[in-house]
């Protein structure tokens, strides 16, 4: 597996496609500073799933978009691919080319392909695990790792070892672990609060359970008597209400005779209808056979008139063919002529072309001899250059080796001096740090008290709460039985006033006659007088016994009504009927006595002169058994009935007023479990607050001790930090010294090499003028030959046209001919069509005359039809008729019918209502609760005493909270369900606590391996490089490898064992660099991008630098980014070089093939567009 090519569109100032195409072993990337080198390798560290753009040199992630430039517009999408060969089938996936895409538009939108086909970045990283190859990975080696290896931090230095090692995945699995283990902790706190909140609910829904079970007992027994009773009365209205069921079978059985006579008048109508039915059809399908022919005639004279448009349109077209057939046998015969010259000119133009291109290719042949001497001038000024090179790269790394010199020389004094104010600042620090961890110990200390405070705030609030539970369960119990009351009380209104709407319990004859009053016209017939009196139960007894079945009459509106009634009761025979006129009423004439009837009713009303009439100086004797009048006159009742319409409506009244009341308790009971609801939910309110508040404030009392251990810590870092600066000062002293000398040696240098690249400038100017005279030489000769290149284009023209115009003639000359065929064959079928007209029109004309004929006749057969319609209309109108006599007098057979029918419905109705105000109370169906009651050997009187008994001690028993029992099981089920999650809770805390530990020690072992073969790795290396001397990496403090510091230790070949600090730029540059391929080389990937990592080397360790190179490139393909030619030259297998000739815009410009055929130049300047890129 290996990187074939690299692929960039739009990714920072690479705003053109850019294709970089790799072989095996060393690519090396040139150009000059800012040229957008190092974007190559932040594009390939991008395209592998880089997420942070700290890494990409950029504040957001956006910012990897080309941004335009001065000559160009920003583009909106960036695109980086890189192409694998895995032809040896290291990624698990069925192809010899493996293609990772990443593209990122401004939108915000970030997509990745594998094999340009949509995936996810899990699945690339995925496909790359185990190849080395990946984000997190260190196929990237840039210069700042170097820095970080070298730089006094220790995290910088460890960030990469961990990086190695895999280290990091487990301290984020680490800390989100110790996260949960917080949350956890967090969530049995306060689970173990809730759970003693339900504890305190379960214990009072207990006791409210109790009552509410004892008051289940006594309604079970309530509801065993009252169904007794209700039991006992429904069977004595059962035999009368058989006897009524007997007489209506015998009713109804009278009436099919009646009903017979009517289906019998029905039948002869329905004949009728079937004689006018069937005479209409006939007049219909006359009048369609009719219509039918007048449309057959007036398409028979359309279609002839079409013919004879069609004879005429046929004249004129044989008109034009015959003229165009004429004109097309001439211009055959002038298209032949065109074709013979146009072949002539052809031959012409072909021997021309001949001559032109024999003249072409000896002025090609000697081009090319012009072309050989050229090259060979060219090929003497590349040498000559390339001279001149080599000694400008050793000028130039002198002067480099002198700057860097004296910039390391300057580096170094600052850094004594900067070395001295950081002394001064850890003093500071220290102190102040200690100063701070004495503060933190009193806001320890505040903190802890501030929870207990909360704490104990927090149960009061609890206490509280439970309180306002209680009474708001005692609020909802007494809205319920306000509801259950409200239910029974409106059931029984709906119930009267049904009974009322149907009139149950008024007189027969009363009752139909209101149902029929809309014959008498509007306001004759007013109503019953019970309507008229308004009175309360006791009074409504009264008048009912005294009135008797006078309460049943009827008040109409004049004497004139009630003779038109009587009229009407003759011949619907309704039953008794009591009529009071209100013109016949007379006014009493004096004033009833104060305990009269009279006294203790309302009239009101039209029938108040009535009322007056009836109950005038009437008076009850003997508690209202007997009546006497003003005369003397004495009524004695018979046995009671049943409530008549009087009381009905009476109790109606009554309790329509109860109805009001109640509503009334109804909305009160609701505010006050409305307001008991929102006491409860701030009671509940205040609860959480104050859990939360004990929450934070146990929260900041942890957070205030880690700050404090945090303090400590602070203050063990700045001891040991004061104690370092010291030694490096010392050390920093030295290198100073060391570096004046070496910068002494390097001016002796610099002035030799001078002289030297005088001289050989001048033999570059004359190798250039002989080349130069050789160059216009061949632009001659290239212009003669582009003469005759021209010349011969344009032959070759001539000729093409001439064919063309030949080939255009031939196929003139097909189409004409064709043309003319067409018109003779058209001529021949125009001659048919003229034919074949002229015998349709003799057709259409003797269909015509028939078909008028038979239309004639039709229509007398229509007007025929017409008449017997209109008889069978007069028959089926006398039908009509006889169906309404025999329907009236079934009409008048139903009436008696009727009659027997109202009593059955009222004693019915009275069954309906114990019925009904049974089942709205108990919510059951009434036989399914008489079944369930068991026998009762009680008469009715002590049953009535019992059941008003058990409604005396439900009152006594008070509120009771109805859905206690509910509750408490839902409360109970609630308080074992938290129980059970706080074991589970329990268990998760046990079980992160122990995930914690093996991560620690799976991080510990494999850093631990990893720094082993790091150390190993990077001993190897060293001593490569250096040519011996040692090294070694150092824990300090083996016992806590994930945490300590790791020191590097370096002595080049001939020195002491000493830290790297002290070593000079280049060798601490190369010794960062023997690290940095130590730790590669653990976990090694198929490329390795190294990006400007040889800057601070000189011309030695740079030797040393390729050697490495070399020793390792036939097992890792290598990509250099670097301004040194000498890397270039000696390790560089391939070269490209990079450039911004369009300012802010990158473009590749060159590369050179080792083994290639042909070399082209190099230059680490911006180079022409046109230099050759091959492959």
């Amino acid at each position: 597996m290996r990187l074939t090519k690299l692929e960039l569109h739009g990714f920072k100032s690479f705003a053109d496609a850019t294709n970089l195409v790799f072989e095996p072993g060393v690519t090396a990337i040139v150009g000059p500073n800012g040229c957008g080198k190092s974007n190559v390798s932040d594009a390939v560290r991008w395209v592998l799933g880089e997420q942070r753009a700290r890494l990409m040199r950029g504040a957001k992630m956006d910012e990897v978009i080309f941004q335009g430039s001065s000559a160009r517009r920003p583009v909106n999408v960036a695109e980086v691919s890189l192409h694998f060969s895995n032809e040896d089938g290291i990624l698990p996936v069925p192809f010899r080319e493996v293609v990772i895409t990443r593209r990122l538009s401004r939108s915000g939108d970030s997509d990745y392909f594998l094999n340009r086909a949509p995936c996810r970045l899990r699945d690339i990283a995925d496909l790359l695990r185990g190849t080395g190859l990946g984000a997190g990975t260190g196929v990237v080696i840039e210069s700042r790792m170097i820095d970080a290896l070298l730089s006094d931090r220790p995290d910088d230095r460890r960030e990469l070892f961990e990086e190695a090692a895999g280290v990091g995945l487990y301290r984020d699995r680490r800390r989100t672990t110790e996260r949960r283990l917080e949350e956890t902790t967090g969530d049995l706190q306060r689970l173990d609060d809730l759970i003693n909140e339900v504890a305190s609910q379960v214990r009072s829904l207990a006791r409210q359970r109790k009552r509410a079970e004892r008051h289940a007992e006594i309604m079970t027994r309530r509801f065993t008597v009252e169904l007794a009773l209700a039991a006992r009365e429904m069977e004595a209205w059962r035999e009368e209400l058989g006897r009524l069921e007997t007489r209506l079978v015998d009713l109804r059985a009278q009436l099919p005779a009646a009903e017979s006579a009517a289906l019998d008048a029905e039948a002869a109508r329905d004949q009728a209808h079937g004689g006018r039915a069937a005479a209409e059809a006939q007049r219909n399908e006359l009048s369609r056979l009719v219509s039918a022919q007048r449309e057959q005639v007036q398409r028979i004279r359309g279609e002839m008139a079409v013919a004879e448009e069609r004879q005429r349109n046929a004249s004129a077209r044989r008109q034009r063919a015959e003229a165009e057939a004429t004109a097309g046998e001439q211009t055959g015969v002038q298209i032949a002529a065109e074709r013979e010259n146009a072949a002539a000119e052809r031959a012409r133009e072909e021997s021309e072309l001949a001559s032109a291109e024999a003249e072409l290719a000896r002025h090609q042949e000697a081009e090319n001899e012009v072309r050989r001497v050229v090259a060979e001038a060219r090929n003497a000024v590349e040498g000559a250059e390339r001279e001149l090179r080599e000694l400008q790269d050793r000028v130039r790394r002198v002067e480099h080796e002198r700057e860097r010199a004296v910039r390391e020389l300057d580096e170094v004094r600052q850094r004594a001096d900067a070395l001295a104010q950081e002394q001064a600042r850890l003093d500071d620090a220290l102190a102040m740090t200690r100063r701070e961890h004495e503060e933190l110990q009193v806001e320890v200390d505040a903190a802890q008290a501030a929870a207990a405070a909360a704490a104990s705030e927090m149960e009061e609030a609890r206490a509280a709460d439970r309180d306002v539970r209680e009474r708001e369960a005692v609020a909802r119990a007494e809205l319920f039985r306000a509801d259950e009351a409200l239910t029974a009380l409106q059931g029984r209104v709906n119930a009267l006033e049904q009974l009322e709407r149907d009139r149950v319990g008024l007189a027969p004859a009363a009752s139909r006659l209101l149902r029929e009053r809309d014959r008498f016209g509007e306001g004759a017939v007013l109503g019953p007088v019970s309507d008229f009196i308004a009175a309360d139960q006791q009074s409504a007894l009264l008048v009912e016994k005294f009135l008797g079945n006078s309460v049943h009459a009827v008040l109409v509106r004049d004497r004139d009504v009630a003779d038109a009634i009587r009229v009407w009761h003759g011949e619907a025979n309704p039953g008794p009927l009591l009529l009071l006129p209100l013109d016949a009423a007379a006014e009493p004439s004096e004033s009833g006595r104060e305990d009269g009837l009279e006294s203790v009713v309302d009239a009101v009303g039209l029938g108040r002169a009535w009322v007056r009439t009836l109950l005038g100086r009437v008076h009850a004797l003997e508690g209202g058994s007997a009546f006497v009048d003003a005369r003397g006159a004495v009524w004695l009742p018979g046995t009671a009935t049943g409530p008549g319409p009087l009381r009905r409506r009476a109790e109606l009244t009554e309790l329509r007023r109860d109805l009001t009341t109640l509503e009334a308790q109804r909305q009160a009971a609701s505010r006050t479990a409305d307001a008991m609801r929102e006491s409860l939910l701030a009671s509940e309110r205040r609860v959480l607050e104050a859990t939360e508040a004990a929450s934070v404030a146990q929260l900041q009392a942890r957070q205030t001790l880690e700050r404090q251990a945090e303090s400590s810590r602070r203050v063990a870092r700045a001891t040991r930090e004061a104690q370092e600066a010291a030694t490096l000062a010392e050390r920093l002293a030295a290198r100073a010294a060391e570096l004046g000398d070496r910068h002494r040696a390097l001016d002796a240098d610099t002035a030799a090499l001078t002289e030297q690249l005088g001289a050989r400038q001048q033999a570059i100017a004359d190798a250039r003028e002989r080349a130069s005279v050789a160059e216009r030489s061949q632009e001659e000769a290239r212009e003669l030959r582009g003469r005759w290149q021209v010349r011969q284009a344009e032959t070759r023209a001539r000729v093409q046209m001439a064919v063309d115009r030949e080939r255009r003639l031939a196929q003139e000359v097909s189409t004409a001919t064709q043309r003319l065929a067409q018109l003779r064959e058209e001529l021949s079928e125009l001659a048919l069509s003229d034919s074949a007209l002229a015998e349709q029109m003799a057709s259409w004309t003797l269909d015509l005359e028939t078909r008028e004929a038979t239309l004639s006749d039709g229509e007398a057969s229509l007007a025929a039809a017409e008449a017997a319609v209109r008889t069978a209309d007069t028959a089926l109108a006398d039908a009509d008729h006889a169906v309404s006599e025999h329907h009236r007098r079934l009409a008048a057979a139903s009436d008696e019918l009727h009659h027997a029918e109202l009593r059955f419905t009222e004693l019915s109705g009275r069954r309906a209502a114990i019925r009904e105000r049974l089942e709205t109370e108990w919510k059951r169906p009434l036989e399914e609760m008489i079944a369930e009651v068991p026998p009762v050997d009680l008469d009715d009187d002590a049953l009535r005493m019992e059941a008003a008994e058990l409604r005396r001690q439900i009152e006594q028993l008070g509120p009771v909270n109805a859905l206690a029992i509910e509750e408490h099981d839902e409360t109970m089920k609630r308080h074992d369900f938290l129980v059970a999650q706080r074991a589970d809770l329990a268990e998760a805390k046990a079980s992160l606590l122990q995930a914690i530990k093996e991560i620690d020690a799976t991080a510990r072992e494999l850093f631990l391996a990893t720094f082993e073969q790091v150390r190993v790795n990077f001993r190897e290396i060293f001593m490569s490089l250096f040519g011996g001397g040692e090294c070694d990496l150092r824990l300090e403090n083996p016992d806590a490898p994930l945490d300590c510091d790791i020191e590097i230790h370096a002595s080049p070949r001939g020195k002491k064992t000493q830290r790297i600090h002290l070593l000079s730029s280049g060798e601490r540059a190369l010794v960062a660099l023997s690290l940095l391929f130590g730790i590669f080389l653990t976990k090694p990937s198929p490329f390795c991008l190294l990006d400007e990592v040889d800057a601070p080397l000189d011309d030695a360790n740079v030797g040393r630098f390729v050697r490495m190179l070399n020793q390792f490139k036939s097992r890792t393909q290598f990509i250099v980014i670097t301004h040194n030619p000498r890397t270039t030259t000696e390790a560089g297998d391939a070269v490209y070089g990079v450039t911004m000739q369009e300012p802010g815009v990158s473009s590749l410009v060159s590369v050179r093939m080792r083994g290639a055929s042909t070399e082209a130049s190099l230059p680490l300047e911006p180079v022409a567009e046109e230099a050759a890129v091959t492959s």
